[in-house]
C-alpha cells in the first residue's frame, strides 16, 4: 500500500462530466448537451456558449412601444394663450410690487423669480436660459409683435387688463330695422 506520486485513494479525474472524454474539463467542452436529441442535424460547428443549447422561443408579437409624448413646443398660440402671456398679466401685477428707489437688486431678483416660475408652468422640460431664447425667438414673430403692440395701445388708453382677461361675452341685439347685430363686450 504505497503511495505513488502523493495521490491517495480514488481514481483519477476523467476529465468532462458533460460528455465522458478525456482531455478536456466541462467548462471546455466542445460537445452540445442536447447532441443526443438532436442527433447532429445541425451542420454549425459546437460552440462554447450556452445560447445555443437552449430552445427558441415560440413566435411572440413584439411588444409595441407606446408612443413617445411629444413635449409642447413654443409657439405663439402658447405664447398669447392664458397660460403664456395671460399668466403674466393675471399673476404678475398682484405678485410684483416694486419697492423703489434702494431696493433695485432685491425688485429685480424678485421679477427674475416670476419669471422662473412662469416658465416651470409653462415649458419645465427646459432650462431658464433655453426659454428665455426661445421666448426671443417667438416674441420675434409678426403675430406676436402684433398682439402685443395691441395689448400696449389698450394698456395706454386706459383699458383695464382685468377686463382683457375677461372671455368675451357675445350678445345679440335687435337694431332700429330688426335686425340682429352680434356686440361684444371689451
Amino acid at each position: 500500500m504505497s503511495k505513488v506520486g502523493g495521490v491517495s485513494g480514488g481514481a483519477a479525474p476523467t476529465g468532462c462530466y458533460k460528455c465522458g472524454r478525456p482531455g478536456h474539463w466541462s467548462r471546455d467542452c466542445p460537445s452540445n448537451p442536447n447532441s443526443e436529441i438532436n442527433n447532429n442535424n445541425n451542420a454549425d460547428p459546437p460552440s462554447n456558449s450556452d445560447f445555443s443549447a437552449k430552445p427558441p422561443l415560440p413566435n411572440q408579437k413584439p411588444k409595441q412601444k407606446p408612443p413617445r409624448r411629444t413635449r409642447p413646443k413654443l409657439t405663439p398660440d402658447l405664447l398669447l394663450s392664458d397660460s403664456g402671456v395671460g399668466h403674466i398679466l393675471r399673476y404678475f401685477p398682484r405678485a410684483f410690487k416694486c419697492r423703489g428707489r434702494g431696493h433695485e437688486v432685491n425688485d429685480l431678483r424678485h421679477l427674475l423669480r416670476l419669471y422662473a416660475e412662469w416658465h416651470s408652468h409653462l415649458l419645465p422640460y427646459y432650462n431658464f436660459d433655453q426659454f428665455i431664447h426661445k421666448v426671443e425667438q417667438v416674441g420675434a414673430t409678426k403675430r406676436v409683435k402684433i398682439c402685443l403692440r395691441e395689448l400696449r395701445e389698450k394698456v395706454a388708453n386706459g383699458i383695464d387688463l382685468a377686463k382683457l382677461q375677461e372671455p368675451q361675452v357675445q350678445q345679440n341685439s335687435v337694431d332700429k330695422q330688426g335686425t340682429s347685430v352680434l356686440l361684444t363686450n371689451l
